[in-house]
């Protein structure tokens, strides 16, 4: 318990979002409905079954298991990028970046790698890739539940942009160079089948109820019985802080969809399909994608273009996605690189592709 308040005073992030949701509560008119208790069950309930699979360590003896058997550099950081794209449509982005970024750092070292391109390109197809599922990242797992979306009609929409976002990913491998390196051998604990057939079992039962085909109370009473049968130290790694974090949100923005004079100036900016997209895009780049989502929300019925917006707009300031901001923390925790260095070529490479999925984005609206 000491350490999760130890944590939870530490985060720097969940403190200004208090400081706010406070003001929110004492200045501002907020209800109870604002708080969306499907989307906090279901992130929840995510959060900890992927707990239990680190605790297993199944992620990263995947993730070995293949980076191990692949002898260029260029082969190396395509299947990483691609442990990125795919793992995060699963386990979420946040969950793939600190999976991959350290066995990332610890590979590179052996074979002497430079890692900051790979470690940003990585963070971008980490949230391009979670953008494709309902449960690949916050704001899917929101949007999902508040326009009350089939998971056909979710898929509709996620597809194109993440048939686009794999073409670059395999695009991009090709300027890094293809060097032949000798087998990488990484540590990996092994792996007990048995509580593997368990977890995928939970596995399946909390998906489905993420997608709606059953309670999504069911999915939080079948991952908690889990992480309590596997190992009770497993809810002291949960990171509470998220879940708070976006109970601020959501009192927070509550509050300011209430203040009239922003009320009448964001139901002017999305009055139309292009409005939002552009909305949910520049919204992203000052308080990021995932409170984004929940304003834009308010104002809207326009699913598809504030999802275009917000998964396009985690492209660009180091701010847009929140895992931006831990691709940088990881980076610095695994190399003690305290520099700008990481920052700095981030948003540069982040606002150039921005720039270039924005008129896709346009594209994908109109062929919509």
């Amino acid at each position: 318990m000491q350490l999760i308040w130890k944590r939870l005073l530490a985060d720097r992030t969940l403190q200004l979002t208090g400081v706010l949701a406070l003001l929110a509560l004492v200045f501002g008119n907020v209800h109870w409905s604002d708080i969306n208790t499907h989307t906090i069950i279901a992130l929840a309930a995510l959060m900890m079954l992927v707990s239990v699979y680190e605790a297993e360590g199944l992620l990263v003896y995947v993730a070995s298991t293949i980076i191990s058997r692949f002898q260029t550099t260029r082969q190396i950081i395509r299947v990483t990028f691609l442990m990125a794209f795919f793992g995060s449509m699963l386990f979420t982005n946040d969950v793939a970046i600190l999976t991959l970024v350290p066995i990332f750092v610890t590979i590179a070292r052996k074979i002497q790698l430079k890692m900051i391109l790979p470690v940003v390109f990585m963070t971008i197809f980490a949230n391009l890739g979670s953008a494709v599922t309902p449960f690949g990242n916050p704001q899917n797992l929101y949007l999902a539940s508040f326009y009350q979306l089939p998971t056909l009609d979710f898929f509709k929409m996620s597809l194109p942009l993440g048939m686009v976002s794999l073409g670059l990913l395999f695009l991009v491998t090709y300027f890094f160079a293809n060097d032949t390196v000798e087998s990488v051998a990484l540590d990996k604990q092994p792996i007990n089948k048995r509580h593997m057939v368990v977890v995928l079992l939970v596995t399946v039962i909390v998906l489905a109820a993420i997608l709606n085909v059953l309670p999504i109370g069911v999915a939080l009473i079948a991952s908690g019985l889990l992480a309590l049968g596997y190992d009770r130290t497993t809810f002291v790694k949960i990171d509470y802080g998220v879940l708070l974090l976006f109970v601020g949100f959501f009192v927070i923005v509550g509050a300011l969809s209430r203040v009239s004079v922003l009320a009448s100036v964001l139901t002017h900016l999305t009055d139309g399909p292009i409005k939002v997209f552009f909305a949910g895009i520049l919204t992203s780049q000052v308080i990021s994608n995932v409170p984004g989502a929940i304003l834009l929300s308010k104002f809207t019925h326009l699913v598809y273009p504030l999802y275009l917006g917000v998964s396009i707009g985690g492209l660009g300031t180091i701010i847009a996605s929140l895992a931006n901001l831990l691709a940088w923390r990881q980076y610095q925790l695994q190399t003690d690189e305290q520099s700008w260095s990481f920052p700095t070529r981030s948003m540069l490479i982040n606002v150039l592709l921005l720039l270039i999925f924005i008129p896709l984005g346009l594209l994908l609206l109109k062929l919509n």
